[in-house]
């Protein structure tokens, strides 16, 4: 009885700590990014921006902290706001995403700032940014790269 009883507690401990595992890493799943893209970077200029929405599929608030990405050491967050009748653009600290809400990015608005390209981007091109969470999460995300020129539309 005694030999079937180790084997039998050594299975319990072990899904114990499978499950565990299971549902720290599935924190991930409660941010889901789309609609992710990026500008052409200017001829000339080392800088570019980046969009997305955010959703939080949990059921607590979470925080962006930061980006990280090979394409630049410098990615800070950034928000256009109108004051006094002027567009100001101003670095945050953070951005809140609200639980069971989303978040857009978008021009004029919530952003990500790309300083410091270290080769220029071209239009088609992916590229990876990883966002940082407050609750020691992250999410690497795939922008695709939109040219300058944006397509016009014609009326018939």
């Amino acid at each position: 009885m005694r030999n079937v009883f180790i084997p039998v507690m050594s299975l319990i401990v072990l899904l114990s700590i499978s499950l565990f595992n299971n549902v720290s890493a599935s924190e991930n799943h409660n941010i889901v990014v789309e609609d992710g893209y990026a500008r052409e970077s200017i001829p000339g200029t080392t800088i570019s921006s980046a969009y997305m929405t955010i959703k939080n599929t949990s059921a607590s608030d979470i925080r962006l902290v930061s980006a990280t990405s090979t394409v630049s050491d410098r990615i800070e967050l950034h928000q256009h706001t109108m004051v006094d009748g002027l567009m100001r653009m101003r670095q945050r600290d953070n951005v809140d995403i609200l639980a069971n809400d989303s978040t857009v990015f978008q021009p004029s608005g919530f952003h990500l700032m790309i300083f410091n390209l270290k080769q220029p981007l071209k239009a088609k091109e992916n590229i990876i940014i990883t966002l940082h969470f407050d609750n020691e999460s992250s999410v690497d995300v795939s922008y695709t790269v939109k040219g300058l020129k944006q397509k016009k539309h014609h009326h018939h």
